[in-house]
């Protein structure tokens, strides 16, 4: 019985050691500002698989589509991170998020995105 036990643990553990592991993390602020004034952007990305990943950062003004503002140069088994500030140029409603792509190389054509941050929506007055 025992001996079952430990070869179960053991196939458990290696199996649970198999899976990837990404971490996303982003913040933006502050939440209200007056048409002119900057908007904080950080956030960092990575991801232990063997593949090629970049963080960036993405706003959208009202209902429009996402447009990416910045990304880090990446690498492999990681995504880099981000410090900027940006100026909303029009009143109203902007959001940002941060997300991490993945691709087989630095050069490669097709990229995925493999994980997007929570949007941070942010009012501009």
């Amino acid at each position: 019985m025992a001996v079952g036990t430990v070869a179960l643990t053991t196939v458990g553990l290696a199996a649970a050691g198999a899976w990837a592991k990404s971490d996303l993390s982003f913040t933006a602020g502050p939440h209200s500002v007056r048409l002119g004034s900057s908007v904080h952007l950080v956030g960092e990305g990575g991801d232990d698989n063997s593949s090629y990943n970049r963080f960036c950062v993405q706003e959208r003004s009202g209902k429009g589509a996402w447009v990416t503002l910045r990304c880090s140069h990446g690498g492999y088994n990681g995504g880099g991170s981000l410090n900027f500030t940006v100026r909303p140029a029009h009143r109203g409603t902007v959001q940002f998020r941060g997300m991490l792509t993945e691709a087989d190389s630095p050069t490669s054509r097709h990229t995925v995105i493999e994980q997007t941050s929570s949007t941070v929506t942010v009012r501009v007055r």
